[in-house]
C-alpha cells in the first residue's frame, strides 16, 4: 500500500510549481496530498490557490497573521482536522524551522496526535539569533524533525550549527521545462536583470557597469522588476547618460518573465550580501540556465554553489570587474554558447522536476526507514 504524506507549502498556491507533487504520486507511488494557503503574493500579483486536481489533492487551510514567509501561520484547528483525516506516514513542512508557520504545524500535529515523522524545509544561509519566541520554536522543530532539506550547502551548515542533529539532504529548487525557445543570438547587445529593485540586488552597480561598456559597443540593458530604488535607478541611468538605453519593465508574471530573459545574451545577478540576507538560492538565474541565457553573477551567498561552473563569477561590489566580465562576456560568442550548454547541462543533472521528485523519493524513504520520529 503507498505511504501517505502530507506536505505543507504556503507557495505551492502556484498550479506550476506543483510538478514535485504530482511526480512523487504519478512516478514514485506516495499517496501524497498537499496543504496550500488560500493565497499568496507571487511577485507583486495575490494568487488565489488552484484548486485540487485530479492527479493532486489539494486542501486549502486558513491562514493569520502578514502575508510574509516567517510571520504568517495556519489556522490550527483547521489543519489539524486536515491531519486526522489523512492520517500520514510523514509530513513535509515546506517552511522555514524558525517560522510561525513551523510552529502552527507542529502544534497542529499534537492536536491531531499525530506522531508521524516531519522533514522540514530551509533556505537559512545565515547563522542568526532570533529573538524570542521564535528561537524557541526553531529549537523545538530541529528536536521533532527527524529530517531538514536545505536547498543549498550554506545552509546545511547553518542548521549543523545551530544544533539540528537529524538527517539532512541538500535539494535545490525546481525548475519547469521551459515553454519558449531562445531566438537566434543577436550581436551581443542585449543584457538583462530580474529581481526587486533594492540596494541588495545590487543593480545600480549594473547600470554603472553597463554606462562603461557603452564607452566602447552598444548594449542595451533591461532591469526587470519593482521595487523602491526604481526612482533612484532612473536618474543613475540619466546622470550616466544612458537612460534611452535602460528599459525598465515593472514586474511581470512568471511566463512573461520567461519570455524576457530567453532573449537576453547576458543575465546578470549583481546581488550584495547584507548583515541579514544574502542570496540563497536565485531561482531566476537557474531559469536563465534552463532557458540557455548565459548568467554573469556576484559570488555573494550561495550563488556559486548552486550555479557552479554553468556561469561566469565576479567580487560582489566590484564594479571594474563586473565591467570587465560583461564587456569580454559579450564580445565573445563562442563563450556565450559555451555557458548556454553547460547551463542546460547542470539543470537536468540537477534541478529538473524530476530530478528534484527523485531526492524527495530517496529522503521520504530513508527517513520512514529509519523509524525515527520525534517527540511531538
Amino acid at each position: 500500500m503507498a505511504r501517505k504524506v502530507l506536505r505543507i507549502s504556503h507557495s505551492a498556491v502556484v498550479g506550476h510549481w506543483r510538478e514535485r507533487e504530482r511526480l512523487l504520486r504519478a512516478k514514485h507511488s506516495w499517496d501524497l496530498e498537499l496543504v496550500v494557503a488560500p493565497a499568496w503574493r507571487e511577485g507583486t500579483a495575490l494568487v488565489t490557490a488552484a484548486p485540487s486536481e485530479p492527479e493532486l489533492p489539494v486542501h486549502v487551510v486558513p491562514v493569520h497573521g502578514r502575508m510574509h514567509p516567517i510571520l504568517f501561520w495556519y489556522d490550527v484547528r483547521s489543519l489539524a482536522r486536515v491531519i486526522r483525516r489523512v492520517e500520514p506516514d510523514l509530513i513535509d513542512l515546506s517552511e522555514e524551522p524558525y517560522s510561525l508557520a513551523a510552529a502552527s504545524i507542529r502544534w497542529a500535529a499534537r492536536l491531531a496526535r499525530s506522531n508521524a515523522p516531519m522533514c522540514v524545509f530551509t533556505a537559512q544561509n545565515i547563522r542568526k539569533r532570533y529573538p524570542l519566541p521564535f528561537r524557541r520554536w526553531e529549537q523545538a522543530m530541529y528536536r521533532r524533525a527527524s529530517a531538514a532539506y536545505p536547498c543549498a550547502v550554506e545552509a546545511e551548515d547553518v542548521l549543523r550549527a545551530k544544533g539540528f542533529h537529524g538527517q539532512t539532504a541538500v535539494i535545490p529548487l525546481g525548475v519547469s521545462t521551459p515553454t519558449v525557445v531562445r531566438p537566434p543570438a543577436s550581436a551581443g547587445t542585449r543584457v538583462g536583470f530580474v529581481g526587486r529593485l533594492t540596494p541588495e540586488k545590487g543593480a545600480h552597480l549594473l547600470i554603472e557597469a553597463v554606462a562603461r561598456v557603452r564607452r566602447d559597443r552598444a548594449v542595451e540593458l533591461e532591469l526587470v522588476g519593482a521595487g523602491d530604488q526604481e526612482p533612484a535607478l532612473r536618474d543613475a541611468a540619466r546622470r550616466a547618460g544612458i537612460a534611452g538605453a535602460v528599459t525598465f519593465t515593472g514586474a511581470l508574471p512568471p511566463e512573461r518573465v520567461q519570455e524576457r530573459v530567453v532573449r537576453f545574451d547576458v543575465l546578470v545577478v549583481p546581488s550584495l550580501a547584507t548583515p541579514s540576507w544574502r542570496e540563497q538560492f536565485c531561482r531566476v538565474a537557474v531559469e536563465a540556465l534552463a532557458l540557455g541565457t548565459p548568467v554573469l553573477s556576484s559570488d555573494s551567498g550561495s550563488l556559486p554553489g548552486v550555479l557552479g561552473p554553468a556561469a561566469e563569477y565576479f567580487a560582489e561590489g566590484d564594479v571594474d570587474e563586473l565591467t570587465a566580465k560583461l564587456a569580454a562576456l559579450l564580445g565573445d560568442p563562442h563563450r556565450l554558447q559555451e555557458l548556454a550548454a553547460e547551463g542546460r547541462r547542470r539543470v537536468a543533472e540537477r534541478f529538473t522536476w524530476e530530478r528534484v521528485a527523485e531526492r524527495f523519493d530517496e529522503l521520504y524513504r530513508s527517513v520512514l526507514a529509519s523509524g525515527r520520529r520525534g517527540p511531538g
